[in-house]
């Protein structure tokens, strides 16, 4: 089996552990929400593709400069596209048969979705049984109250959605709220790690 060099936003996530996924009306709001989550320190953003041929997008995505690919479902052909140019790959899944055909698909990581209204960290501590060293990322009702219990159970990462990227606030414009909810959960990380409630760097 061939090996690949694992890709560096997937190296970059078992440190900094959080992923904002922006939804909005237009390209120009969705690049406003970027800037004003990256400006709150988190350094992985996903921008979300809810239209047809999702796939030609992606490559233009890719050819732009992006370094990984998030979708809430296993799509083989995705897989492909991240194998062919070297980017990390996570597809979403929920069940063990789900998650575990999803890394033999080639997932660097998987998005465990909708997990946080499904089962939330304790769901994330059943799974473990099984699946001891397989990659999570704990996406869909996710919050600064779980993100922690979410990781303590397991998580390499956590996916945040409307908890720092309100669509209301994207539409209102409130790009200094939208920085401010980013900040809360990187200052939320770090104290984890001073504590050594969370360890800083998953092996």
């Amino acid at each position: 089996m061939e090996t690949r060099p694992e890709p560096t936003a997937f190296s970059a996530l078992r440190e900094h552990r959080l992923v904002a996924a922006i939804r909005a009306a237009s390209p120009e709001a969705a690049q406003e929400a970027s800037v004003a989550i990256a400006r709150g320190g988190i350094r992985h953003i996903e921008i979300t593709f809810t239209i047809p041929e999702a796939t030609r997008v992606m490559r233009a995505a890719l050819d732009a400069g992006a370094q990984f690919l998030i979708a809430p479902n296993l799509s083989r052909e995705v897989a492909e596209v991240a194998r062919d140019v070297g980017v990390m790959y996570a597809p979403g899944a929920y069940t063990t048969t789900e998650i575990l055909a999803a890394r033999a698909a080639g997932a660097h990581l998987v998005k465990v979705y909708p997990v946080g209204v499904a089962g939330g960290p304790q769901y994330i501590r059943v799974i473990r049984d099984p699946l001891p060293d397989l990659p999570m990322m704990a996406s869909g009702g996710t919050t600064l109250e779980n993100m922690l219990p979410f990781l303590m159970a397991g998580c390499m990462a956590v996916g945040l959605g409307a908890a720092v990227c309100d669509p209301a606030l994207v539409a209102a414009g409130k790009w200094g709220e939208i920085t401010a909810l980013a900040r809360a959960f990187g200052q939320r990380l770090r104290q984890a790690y001073a504590t050594g409630t969370v360890a800083k760097a998953v092996p």
